[in-house]
């Protein structure tokens, strides 16, 4: 009874995935590939050996900043459910069908990516109800632990919040980027 109180009353660790924290600027040097589009599909799939699940997102690409994607992008993560066995990647991305994104992408395998900087790569695009304009807002990152070069965490690494599309892309992609 002593073991399992100090147990259930000492604090515990939270799982996450350290990840060197990349500003967008950062994102767009090591993409090959920015887009914004809608999601219209998620799937999550085993692989071949049947030891690992997958999950394919695929956007619609209704403007390319960077690259020459064509008319949709497929993206590839580790985890996802299938046949009620789930497999979590701490800091995996979470997709919606229907949700409209900015995302930096890098060359994952045949014709797929996968978002640079692991979850950072994402942003969500919100529009004005009134007048239509698009914003930005980064979603927020579980189980990621962002920390700099060194490796340590840093409490000013913030996130992009509710920044005008093209002003975000501006400074994302630099001087040679017109809306």
């Amino acid at each position: 009874l002593l073991a399992a109180f100090t147990l259930a009353s000492s604090p515990h660790k939270v799982q996450a995935t350290k990840i060197i924290h990349m500003n967008p600027e950062k994102l767009a040097e090591v993409s090959t590939t920015v887009v914004r589009g809608t999601v219209s599909q998620v799937e999550s799939f085993w692989n071949a050996s049947h030891s690992k699940i997958f999950t394919e997102t695929v956007i619609t690409v209704d403007e390319s900043y960077k690259g020459s994607p064509g008319s949709e992008v497929r993206l590839m993560q580790l985890g996802g459910v299938v046949d009620g066995i789930q497999v979590t990647v701490h800091g995996a991305l979470h997709w919606t069908r229907g949700e409209e994104v900015v995302v930096f992408l890098e060359p994952y395998q045949r014709d797929s990516f996968h978002v640079a900087g692991f979850s950072q790569g994402k942003f969500k695009v919100e529009r004005d109800p009134v007048t239509g304009r698009a914003f930005v807002n980064q979603p927020a990152m579980e189980g990621v632990e962002l920390v700099d070069d060194d490796g340590h965490g840093h409490s000013d690494i913030t996130a992009v919040t509710r920044v005008p599309l093209d002003q975000f892309l501006a400074k994302a992609l630099g001087t040679d980027y017109r809306p």
